[in-house]
């Protein structure tokens, strides 16, 4: 059901046509239809280039938008809470934010119970129940050397083998694979650098194969590499893997996807509000999957600062 623009609880929905290999456009009939047979009010729009969804979600709630879908994976959600966040006419607690599950990695999603049946998120977009959750700013510079960034990240972000895995990803081919390639690429030729990081008035520094602050639990398309994160305690739990050879790295793969690598004494993890991850040569930075610049990066948690759709089914 299509709705006269500017109403507050008509959804605005951000399709992300290329999210999840095509997969996001493929599933937009079936959730349109869904929303049309419960009645739900939404207006649409695709984005055509990388960074669009920020630009239609600031005119959405500048028209009146206040709930508002990314129909793709973490990167299309990434985008919409910047959206929200570069906005300044509307506080965010009014905004609802929401993600179909539709994009290669769906982490956040996945964590937070958003199912990816066109009839049960149309049933919890119908209810409009919401809940709070962390949200993390980053400072940091841009990749190309430019002025210094200021975003915002729902679920991780942080610098090591995963920053530069994302570097060396072909952008060609089904994203899953092309991946798989980087970090293939990225084992192969990694050599961690010094770190100091400050973690709340805390300076810790070594080797780290990888130093992240994580919101939420799932990394990477289902790793469990921080297992204790929870969206809304408040604090970002920091996991520092120490750099380790190839084939001792490759062991431990198993670990990521079992929970159990919290465990394991080359990992180690700190609870904090605040990180300022420095390096030695700098390296690059990622947050939800995205490249968003190099080292030296700030890292603040703003507690219960993002509105989000609550799917648990205990809501219903």
């Amino acid at each position: 059901m299509m709705s006269v623009m500017g109403e507050s609880s008509c959804w605005f929905v951000v399709v992300n046509p290329v999210s999840g290999g095509g997969r996001a456009r493929r599933r937009w009939p079936l959730l349109s239809a869904a929303l049309n047979r419960h009645g739900v009010e939404y207006e649409s729009a695709t984005t055509t280039q990388a960074g669009h969804a920020v630009q239609l979600v600031r005119q959405a709630i500048a028209r009146g938008h206040r709930r508002l879908l990314a129909l793709g994976g973490d990167g299309s959600f990434n985008e919409l809470v910047n959206g929200l966040f570069a906005q300044r006419e509307v506080p965010l607690e009014q905004l609802v934010a929401a993600v179909a599950p539709l994009g290669t990695g769906n982490d956040w999603a996945h964590a937070m119970q958003v199912p990816d049946d066109p009839e049960l998120l149309a049933k919890a977009m119908l209810r409009g129940g919401s809940r709070r959750v962390d949200m993390g700013v980053a400072q940091t510079a841009a990749a190309s050397g430019d002025a210094p960034r200021r975003l915002v990240f729902h679920n991780n972000a942080g610098t090591g083998i995963n920053a530069q895995a994302l570097r060396l990803t072909p952008r060609g081919g089904p994203r899953a694979i092309a991946y798989l390639v980087g970090l293939a690429r990225a084992l192969m030729h990694y050599e961690a650098p010094q770190f100091e990081i400050t973690a709340d008035g805390q300076t810790l520094s070594g080797r780290y194969l990888i130093a992240l602050a994580a919101i939420g639990h799932y990394y990477g398309a289902g790793m469990r590499l921080a297992p204790g994160a929870q969206f809304d305690d408040g604090f970002f739990d920091l996991v520092l893997i120490d750099a380790l050879p190839v084939v001792a790295a490759l062991r431990r793969l198993p670990k990521l996807f079992n929970g159990s690598l919290a465990t394991d004494p080359a990992v180690h993890t700190l609870r904090c509000r605040s990180v300022t991850i420095r390096a030695t040569p700098a390296c690059g930075v990622e947050a939800d999957g995205q490249d968003i610049g190099s080292t030296p990066v700030t890292l603040q948690l703003q507690p219960g600062a993002l509105n989000v759709l609550d799917c648990r089914p205990s809501a219903e």
